[in-house]
C-alpha cells in the first residue's frame, strides 16, 4: 500500500511541476522582438517582414526557445544583407528580458 501511495504522489507531483513549467518559461514576445527590430533599425537597415520574421524567432517563446533560434535568427537577418557583426547583436538583444 505505501508504495502505491508514494508512486501516486510522484506522479502527481511530476504533473504539477510538467504544468506550471510553461508558466514560468514564457517570456512577453513583444518586448524582445522590438529591441531586435529597433537595433536595426537604429543602425539604418530596413526592417521588413524578412527581419521581423528573424527577430521574432528570438523574441517568442520560453528562453530556451529564444536561445536556440539565435542561429537561425542571424542567418535570416544575414540573407537579407545584414553585416554579420549587426545580425548577431540584434538576435542577442532579441533574447533578452
Amino acid at each position: 500500500m505505501r508504495n502505491t501511495a508514494r508512486r501516486l504522489a510522484a506522479a502527481t507531483g511530476t504533473l504539477v511541476i510538467a504544468g506550471a513549467l510553461p508558466l514560468v518559461a514564457t517570456a512577453p514576445a513583444q518586448a524582445t522582438t522590438k529591441q531586435c527590430t529597433s537595433f536595426l533599425a537604429e543602425a539604418g537597415y530596413k526592417v521588413g517582414p524578412k527581419v521581423r520574421q528573424a527577430c521574432g524567432l528570438v523574441g517568442t517563446g520560453g528562453w530556451i526557445t529564444r536561445n536556440a533560434n539565435l542561429a537561425p535568427c542571424q542567418g535570416i537577418l544575414e540573407l537579407v544583407h545584414v553585416k554579420p557583426d549587426h545580425a548577431g547583436k540584434a538576435c542577442y538583444l532579441g533574447t533578452e528580458d
